[in-house]
């Protein structure tokens, strides 16, 4: 167990110094790559590479180990999209590099605290799956953000449009007026555009991306617009006050529902917290859990009934508006 342990260490130390290196370097190797795409033809990149250095090998070999690794295109593309979706920029073989590294440290972080291989793989699990609800939690108050922006960002286009602006000028404008994240969506829309992407696809591409009901409703009003034609200002004051009513409404049912949340994330606490107490009180009294099958067959129910709990909590008070 503990030649184990030290192992899974010495794998952690170097995956960590690894991941240190792609963040300090990443950029300044992205930016070589796509000028040495961009100023030589595919046979003198090959002799280019020959002349690397061997750091350089490493960095790449790594990568394609790991993608090979996980070989699974859809679980791939799904990490991508999600990445993609919550602004993280990383690539899918990095964050799941931190993430392996997260469930080794946490795996040797309760076997540590108690001997056992069973809690190790339990730890494993858990730790491998922090960094990805932590990633859930950046794309989720990313879309809060982007759905209050909205109302201000329509204004803006329809007040630009009465103005004389086109609309392209009215979302060139929001874009450079208004704060992140609907100043980078309608960007990136923009950019897109101007690359030769018509602008139909590439605001379809931005709902996609947002994964946004007004967003989309947004889009999809403007699409049969262009073709049907209409007068879009108007179109664009109803999607508005739409919105505003819409994001007034979940406010209401936010604050009526907020006890039966914090219930929930009282429920998932006290339990854990209270083993926890137990454990630095008699350690021996609780290790019987993870000692005995009957103890690891216990928790397991415990798990999942908490789970269930968490899980019905959740759904009573999320509501669709």
């Amino acid at each position: 167990m503990q030649e184990m342990v030290l192992l899974l260490a010495f794998v952690s130390v170097v995956l960590l110094i690894y991941c240190f290196y792609l963040v300090i370097f990443s950029k300044r190797l992205s930016m070589t790559e796509r000028l040495e795409k961009n100023l030589y033809e595919e046979y003198e990149l090959e002799e280019m590479n020959r002349d690397k250095s061997p750091l350089s090998f490493k960095i790449t070999n790594l990568n394609q180990l790991l993608t090979k690794l996980i070989s699974h295109k859809e679980f791939l593309g799904k990490k991508k999209n999600k990445l993609a979706k919550a602004a993280v920029l990383m690539k899918v073989e990095e964050f799941l590099g931190i993430s392996f590294l997260s469930g080794v440290l946490f795996g040797i972080i309760l076997s540590y605290l108690i001997s056992s291989w069973i809690v190790f793989v339990i730890g494993f699990f858990i730790g491998f799956k922090l960094p990805d609800l932590a990633l859930d939690h950046i794309k989720r108050n990313r879309g809060k953000k982007l759905n209050h922006q909205l109302p201000e960002a329509l204004n803006m286009i329809s007040n630009g449009i009465r103005a004389g602006y086109s609309f392209t000028q009215a979302m060139t404008a929001v874009s450079k007026e208004l704060p992140p994240p609907i100043s980078d969506e309608f960007r990136k829309v923009i950019r897109d555009n101007v690359l030769g992407k018509p602008m139909e696809a590439a605001l379809l591409q931005m709902t996609e991306r947002t994964e946004d009901e007004d967003i989309d409703m947004f889009v999809t009003a403007l699409i049969i617009q262009r073709q049907v034609g209409g007068n879009l200002t108007e179109i664009l004051d109803t999607i508005c006050n739409t919105i505003r009513e819409r994001v007034r409404i979940k406010g209401e049912i936010n604050t009526l529902t907020s006890q039966g949340k914090f219930s929930a994330v009282i429920v998932s606490i006290v339990p854990i917290a209270i083993a926890i107490i137990i454990f630095m009180i008699n350690p021996e009294y609780i290790g019987i859990l993870f000692s005995r099958s009957i103890g690891i067959i216990i928790l397991g129910i415990t798990a999942l009934m908490q789970l269930t709990g968490i899980l019905l909590l959740k759904k009573i008070v999320n509501i669709d508006i």
